[in-house]
């Protein structure tokens, strides 16, 4: 395509400028500040309009390039593509809801629908960003990078263009996706990151059952021994208290014979007792443990109960969500479809809400129909009240011209008569005159004094011959300018009758369209006087007035189809959610509540799973607990227990301690039998102690029984937090199992989202392979048109690019490494990338070749680097039409 000619209506500093362009090379060389930029984005502005940029800080394009004075804010573009040409209008707004696009083929001068206000996504087939960065090089932007719209152009995709611009969004995701369980961060660490922490956790618990149990079982067993070291010392406190009686009423061999029999008494009345104790048999220690750890297993378990038993909620709360859910008549995939009808109704009225009028729209139509209540003047009456004001205002620039010319003209005449009355006084003609009357009398006075010699006479003719002389001339140029002053007036009159003749007719002209154009303007209630800016008043809320009249008629239809779906959606929801509603006493009419009610349902139903599952766990748990302890029971039952026997591990404390008081009692009894037969009373009289012996041994025997009990009771106590301890670590083994299953389902989704990313990055690289080639040979090529092979400042060949566009140098330009051109001069960095955006503008343009805008892109370049680039411009010209800005002519192209 070549662009013919431009008009700048304004845009920026620019006003009331035309440019025609040429092919090849065309250079724009001006001063900074003229708007070189501004001429360049102008350009870019006829194809692709004003970039749209939400609310910011800062001034944005739109705001920056708004003409400074008062001129209309746009221009036009000329430009041929094959055998056909077209015309560009457009006019910017304060938003791109106010621009105003037109499209004209130039050779019939009426619109066209070959093209839409897309014309340069449509023409060149890239969107605004892929433009600026191939054929439209901002300043200081010399160097390019792939674009998703790029990609698919290269690969002769378009038709999928949708997909490669969505490969970039998809990867995002995938990545964001994949950081909710990878992420490693303190402040929001990812899934498994926690989950691992927690497995850890459980795990380090879940590693001490053992050595826990252990150390639960040996202090248990020590404390087992403390108790029955604690009934060892009472009971030979009981026998020291027998002794002390025994010796206190005799010291004599037969007192001690007599305390010995006496407590062999008391110890088989005691085993008398423990007999009626086990009557249905004495239990080893072996069933005794196993009774205990039986016990302990039960109050895990019951522990386990209680734990549950807090999950399950209070009686209202089951009652409220057996109201619910008991009847099971939903499912996990019925509220996500609540929630997506939920989300389809919100969707269709954003939609109604976004494509219906506002309120300020309906009051700017209502005031824009009282305007135009005499009619609506039709779009040819418009355009030509506007070529009438165009022509009202031409006519006034060329009324006042011709005016000043006549003007002018008038006093050059009067000047010119003025200054021929001045000259017919001083004029060298005047002066001529006087010199030949000189000569004429001094020839008559030297021609009267003949008679005084001959130099009289010679000195009288010369000075008769000299005045005739003078005189002739005098004649001659009185009758030449005489001639020429009548023909220089004439001249000049003529051209002021001309003029003013011309300037009547203007005037007429002039009143016949103000006329025209005042009596149109009355049709309408218009409060400006200029009419200019009336005018435009009149074609602006026409042009609203069209704009909101289509916004209504589109309104209409489309919120006659959204409301039907909307209707059958409410109803089908509402139908639905009714039930719930009610339980929760919702309005279902009002948004807000919908989606709360969802989220409250959607809150229960996992409360519900829950509680049932913790239900079930909960009553297999009690009944495991029931047929345990029923089983104790049934043990205990057959023992006289003192204890309670609800307190189970108090029966069975009692019996081992009665176990174990048997077992001593007996082996007492046994001894003391032994010592009866064998004692005489010479030995006991011999062997006796004394009372202050006895009582000493007593005291000592109460120091060391408060100290047993004292090591007991820190012993129990110790015991209780380790099985607490021990309780906690085997719900972490329960847990574990859990946390490691869905641990193994985080690293599939994992591993699914990697290899997703790494297929898709393939399945991108191999597309962009298809075109790399090209790319590397036409930079290879533009490389070569500035530096031959017998160069060695530069070796071209040690140039790459990569799938992003980026150069790099390898070989020996990048020392044996492959290195980003950062390495090279800003220069050569600037070269290079020149070179490559002109291999992708080869590839990327094979069936239209564009033009090609630069602003001033080589302000880096030395004199050799000009050069060079001279050298790119001229094969460049020769192939596409370049539109080139500088300020500085060392940096022309020519």
């Amino acid at each position: 395509m070549i662009l013919e000619k431009c008009y700048i209506a304004g845009f920026g500093r620019l006003e009331d400028k035309s440019f025609t362009f040429g092919p090849g090379l065309n250079e724009i060389l001006e001063d900074n500040g003229w708007g070189k930029t501004t001429f360049a984005v102008f350009i870019k502005a006829m194809f692709y309009g004003m970039e749209y940029a939400p609310r910011r800080s800062g001034l944005t394009e739109r705001e920056h390039y708004r003409p400074w004075g008062t001129a209309a804010y746009g221009g036009s573009l000329d430009f041929t593509i094959g055998e056909k040409k077209y015309r560009i209008e457009r006019h910017f707004g304060h938003s791109d809801k106010d621009d105003e696009f037109a499209i004209y083929d130039s050779q019939t001068n009426l619109p066209t629908d070959d093209f839409s206000a897309n014309i340069g996504e449509e023409i060149f087939e890239v969107d605004r960003e892929s433009f600026e960065k191939s054929i439209f090089v901002p300043q200081g932007s010399l160097e390019t990078e792939i674009t998703s719209r790029l990609n698919a152009k290269l690969g002769g995709l378009g038709a999928v263009q949708d997909d490669m611009n969505r490969f970039d969004a998809a990867v995002k995701a995938i990545d964001e996706a994949r950081k909710v369980y990878t992420a490693t961060s303190k402040i929001n660490p990812g899934r498994i990151k926690v989950l691992s922490e927690e497995i850890k956790e459980q795990t380090d618990k879940s590693d001490q059952i053992v050595t826990l149990q252990k150390a639960y079982d040996a202090k248990s067993q020590m404390l087992m021994e403390k108790r029955a070291e604690l009934r060892k010392l009472e009971f030979r406190k009981s026998q020291l208290a027998d002794s002390l009686t025994s010796i206190a009423r005799s010291e004599k061999s037969v007192g001690a014979y007599q305390a010995k029999l006496d407590s062999l008494n008391r110890q088989e009345e005691t085993l008398k007792g423990l007999d009626d104790f086990f009557a249905s048999g004495l239990p080893t220690d072996q069933e005794i443990d196993d009774w205990e750890t039986r016990e302990r297993e039960l109050e895990l378990d019951k522990n386990r109960r209680d734990l549950l038993r807090e999950k399950i909620p209070d009686q209202d709360e089951q009652e409220f969500l057996k109201k619910l859910f008991a009847d099971k008549t939903i499912e996990k995939s019925d509220i996500d479809d609540w929630k997506k009808k939920a989300a389809d109704i919100k969707s269709i009225r954003m939609k109604g809400e976004h494509v219906q009028m506002s309120e300020d729209e309906r009051a700017q139509l209502a005031g824009l129909k009282e305007f135009f209540k005499e009619g609506e003047p039709a779009d040819e009456e418009m355009q030509k009240e506007l070529a009438d004001i165009s022509r009202l205002n031409e006519l006034s620039g060329q009324m006042k011209s011709l005016n000043d010319t006549y003007k002018r003209q008038k006093d050059a005449v009067r000047s010119s008569r003025q200054l021929t009355q001045i000259e017919e006084g001083m004029s060298g003609t005047v002066i001529i005159g006087l010199i030949a009357a000189v000569f004429l009398i001094a020839g008559f006075v030297f021609l009267g004094l003949a008679g005084e010699g001959m130099a009289a006479q010679i000195i009288g003719f010369s000075s008769f011959a000299a005045g005739i002389a003078f005189f002739v001339i005098f004649v001659t140029q009185i009758i030449h300018r005489s001639r020429k002053k009548k023909k220089d007036m004439a001249s000049a009159e003529g051209e002021m009758i001309e003029s003013e003749k011309d300037l009547w007719k203007l005037r007429d002209e002039y009143n016949a369209l103000d006329d025209s154009v005042s009596s149109f303007i009355k049709k309408y209630p218009v409060e400006t006087e200029d009419r200019q800016q009336a005018i435009l008043e009149i074609h602006r809320k026409k042009d609203r007035f069209d704009s909101l009249s289509a916004e209504e008629k589109k309104y209409n239809e489309d919120t006659s189809g959204m409301m039907e779906d909307l209707s059958s959606l409410q109803l089908s929801l509402y139908t639905a959610l009714d039930r719930y509603a009610k339980v929760f006493g919702v309005n279902l009419y009002e948004d807000a509540n919908v989606d709360d009610l969802l989220t409250k349902i959607d809150e229960k139903y996992d409360e519900y799973q829950e509680f049932e599952k913790n239900e079930q766990d909960y009553q297999r748990m009690v009944a495991g607990i029931n047929g345990k302890t029923r089983g104790l029971l049934a043990v205990l039952k057959a023992f006289p227990l003192k204890s309670d026997i609800t307190d189970l591990a108090a029966c069975i404390r009692e019996i081992r301690a009665n176990e174990l008081l048997y077992t001593q009692t007996q082996a007492q009894v046994d001894e003391l039998k032994k010592d009866l037969k064998s004692l005489h009373v010479e030995d006991i009289e011999s062997n006796g102690k004394t009372l202050q012996d006895l009582q000493y041994e007593q005291k000592q025997l109460d120091e060391d029984i408060s100290k047993q009990k004292q090591y007991i009771a820190n012993d129990a106590k110790e015991l209780e937090s380790r099985s607490a301890e021990l309780l906690e670590c085997e719900e972490a083994r329960e847990n574990l199992k859990e946390l490691n299953s869905k641990k193994a389902d985080y690293d599939r989704r994992v591993k699914l989202l990697e290899d997703t990313k790494k297929y898709l990055s393939l399945a991108k690289e191999n597309f962009l392979k298809v075109y790399m080639e090209p790319l590397r040979e036409r930079l290879n090529f533009y490389l070569k048109s500035i530096y031959p092979d017998t160069d060695e400042a530069i070796l071209t060949d040690d140039f790459e690019l990569d799938m992003n566009l980026a150069v790099s140098v390898t070989g020996k330009s990048g020392g044996g490494k492959t290195r980003s051109i950062d390495y090279l001069s800003t220069g050569y960095q600037d070269l290079a990338s020149f070179c490559s955006r002109a291999a992708l503008i080869d590839v990327l343009f094979r069936r239209e070749q564009p033009m090609i805008i630069l602003d001033d892109p080589f302000v880096n370049f030395d004199a050799e680097k000009i050069s060079d680039a001279r050298q790119m411009m001229e094969t460049l010209s020769q192939k596409y039409q370049v539109i080139y800005f500088t300020c500085h002519s060392s940096r022309s192209m020519k």
